[in-house]
């Protein structure tokens, strides 16, 4: 149409999935595709000599050709829903971020059924919520709470009997009652993991300002093409709000404006916006990048390497979220769902999970099972309790909100 062809956004987008269709591939596999950030301009891996990682089929990932659609205005439901393992007969499905598709998680209902879970997995929730409003049929999905409202409103998922989950006993009082997640006295989600966002930065290359470790980092004129954040509008945009000193439990119209400058002044600082951790993480191995906004885990993965960085804690706090599991409406085997629910609970599977990617667990006996030593070396408080009570969380918004964020984010991107 004629509108969309003077639009850059869709210009761009069409000229991504033409490339994509040529080569096969845009960028790194686990969907390691990076946005240059100037303005109409994508690479193969956005950054000159890093080499995002490529994928054993080395395609166009479902992530990235949803998005470079949704640029252009198109639309997701055409396409194929994804497919995980093969079923195992009887095993509920559990549909889950990559990394965690691992029987490693679930040692107690292997235990009990001698037979794994069926896994497949999303690349973003956005994804998760889409293929199973479309009919993709799984047991649990695996989103953030603050999406709770919408899968419900939806009518895709129904309550969990925490009753028949043994391990919900260990659960942190506040990750139980989170906004969103309780409705009429029934529970619609259960926590699992819980880590924060922040920076992560290369202690050699960086000299921090006199007030230390704040979110100013990322707009530091001094590091100009060397900073990249996350192209994920649940990261990104939130950072934002906190760098501009706005309460994130009160966000209203009135502060778009202020956040988008924000975003605004920062984009020609930006060496690029990430959409795969990988990709952050080899930047800032080769030093190319020296600040890039963080999970927890990639600080862990670099520190494996013997690389002097650390996971920043802003003086104006960090992101934290917390995400988990909900239980498709309809699921045929309610006994084995629970089941697989509460073996996430696990203090075992807690303790895996905190050990391989440096999150914390929802289960506060989890910790026990951890040395106190790789604690502090991960970064985790001894003390999670305290960590989760003071946490501030980003709970469920109304959906015009979400709307008009969404409309700046995606403009911010684009560079228009």
């Amino acid at each position: 149409d004629a509108d969309a062809a003077r639009n850059p956004a869709h210009d761009l987008a069409i000229r991504e999935i033409a490339q994509g269709m040529e080569a096969k591939a845009l960028g790194a596999a686990k969907s390691g595709h990076l946005y240059s950030a100037k303005a109409g301009t994508v690479g193969e891996d956005g950054m000159r000599g890093v080499k995002a990682p490529r994928s054993e089929a080395n395609s166009l990932t479902r992530r990235e050709f949803s998005r470079t659609l949704a640029a252009a205005g198109l639309s997701l439901a055409a396409l194929p829903v994804p497919r995980g393992t093969a079923r195992a007969a009887g095993a509920p499905t559990y549909f889950t971020w990559r990394g965690y598709d691992t029987p490693a998680l679930f040692p107690e209902y292997i235990e009990t059924h001698e037979e794994n879970p069926a896994f497949t997995t999303f690349r973003d929730p956005e994804e998760a919520f889409r293929a199973v409003r479309a009919g993709f049929e799984v047991a649990l999905v695996h989103p953030c709470y603050e999406a709770v409202p919408r899968w419900r409103d939806a009518d895709l998922i129904q309550p969990i009997d925490t009753a028949r989950l043994p391990f919900w006993g260990g659960v942190m009082p506040k990750l139980k009652d989170l906004p969103g997640t309780r409705f009429l006295g029934r529970q619609w989600f259960v926590p699992v993991d819980w880590g924060q966002t922040s920076f992560t930065y290369r202690t050699d290359l960086v000299a921090l300002p006199e007030e230390g470790e704040t979110w100013g980092l990322l707009w530091d004129e001094r590091y100009r093409g060397r900073i990249a954040v996350s192209d994920h509008l649940q990261d990104a945009w939130w950072c934002a709000a906190i760098h501009a000193g706005l309460d994130l439990e009160r966000i209203g119209d009135a502060d778009l404006p202020t956040v988008r400058a924000l975003l605004v002044e920062q984009r020609p600082l930006l060496r690029a916006y990430a959409s795969d951790p990988a990709v952050l993480e080899q930047g800032l191995a080769s030093g190319e990048i020296v600040a890039a906004m963080t999970w927890n885990e990639s600080a862990v993965r670099l520190r494996a390497q013997g690389l002097p960085v650390k996971f920043a804690n802003p003086a104006e706090g960090a992101l934290t979220w917390c995400c988990g599991v909900v239980l498709r409406k309809n699921t045929p085997d309610l006994d084995k769902a629970h089941d697989l629910i509460n073996a996430l609970l696990d203090p075992r599977a807690g303790a895996h999970l905190i050990d391989a990617f440096g999150y914390g667990h929802a289960n506060i006996n989890a910790f026990d099972r951890v040395n106190k030593a790789r604690l502090t070396w991960l970064g985790l408080s001894e003390k999670p309790h305290d960590v989760v009570r003071d946490a501030v969380f980003v709970g469920p918004q109304p959906p015009d909100l979400i709307a008009k964020i969404e409309r700046d984010w995606r403009r911010v991107l684009s560079g228009s």
